[in-house]
């Protein structure tokens, strides 16, 4: 790369941007556009809502996937687009939709940036897979939606976006510059990107607070957010073995040693699986 910024130079050049709002942000992809239209729509109906999914081949595939993997845990398997729809659901489809669209935005000509979106989007999906799992073994009565923690996921890295943007736009001498002003700016990046897209307060709160530190014990998106976090070693604990105690005393998880049961490991892999492939 030509050496053209610091890390000085783009904290400073991106909190600018931010501050003046002259940031340049990622749109929704256009399929994830038109499904929240329909959803939103009182006519719709999951036979017209299947056919404008219909339009985006690598969705509907992943639907099919998602539906058929352990994320709904049904014996019969979905064979088609529209027997998957019809087992999500509307608002599982809008939010799983929303949530795998955002794929097609982590792209960039640039060799090294691409790598860097590609393990941001790697980290993303690793994140949803634990938390619907932990979500999906959860033994209370909280009142909590697998696919609304998904979405939460799925846009956990979203502020990467823009600061890789300008990264490959005016070049970095050496991308641990990036590495030290994503710490700084990505949740910022993110909250504004999530904004614009009028995501709901929920999730817009989610993104800003699941990196901040355990912010809750007792069962709710965030803590099984933070669990997921600390599982899949994108949260740093000083004594893991101590905290999940905790957890497992609060009720989010049945014991300490649950992540390793095989059952748990197995519906992991499958909601994985589905999401990656």
């Amino acid at each position: 790369m030509v050496a053209m910024h610091t890390y000085t130079d783009l904290l400073n050049q991106v909190s600018q941007q931010l501050e003046d709002d002259s940031i340049k942000l990622p749109g929704l992809p256009e399929i994830a556009i038109q499904v929240q239209q329909a959803v939103a729509d009182p006519m719709m109906t999951l036979p017209k809502l299947s056919r404008i999914i219909a339009r985006d081949p690598a969705l509907s595939a992943r639907l099919v996937r998602i539906a058929n993997s352990a994320w709904l845990g049904r014996p019969v398997k979905a064979e088609n687009l529209p027997q998957a729809v019809m087992r999500l659901g509307f608002w599982q489809i809008r939010n799983v939709s929303l949530a795998m669209a955002l794929e097609g935005l982590y792209e960039a000509q640039d060799a090294m940036v691409k790598d860097e979106l590609r393990e941001a989007w790697r980290q993303s999906l690793d994140l949803t897979a634990a938390a619907v799992t932990l979500l999906n073994h959860y033994p209370g009565e909280m009142d909590l939606h697998s696919h609304t923690l998904a979405l939460a996921c799925s846009c956990s890295r979203i502020g990467v976006l823009p600061l890789l943007s300008v990264v490959e736009q005016d070049q970095l001498s050496d991308m641990e510059d990036y590495y030290a002003a994503k710490q700084v700016l990505a949740v910022p990046l993110g909250t504004k990107v999530l904004t614009s897209w009028q995501f709901s307060a929920d999730i817009i709160r989610l993104h800003k607070q699941w990196r901040e530190g355990i912010g809750s014990l007792q069962p709710s998106y965030l803590s099984f957010m933070q669990l997921a976090g600390v599982l899949t070693g994108q949260i740093k604990v000083t004594d893991e073995k101590e905290l999940l105690k905790m957890y497992a005393s609060s009720g989010c998880i049945t014991r300490p040693g649950v992540w390793q049961q095989p059952a748990v490991q197995a519906d992991y892999q499958s909601i994985l699986s589905a999401l990656r492939d």
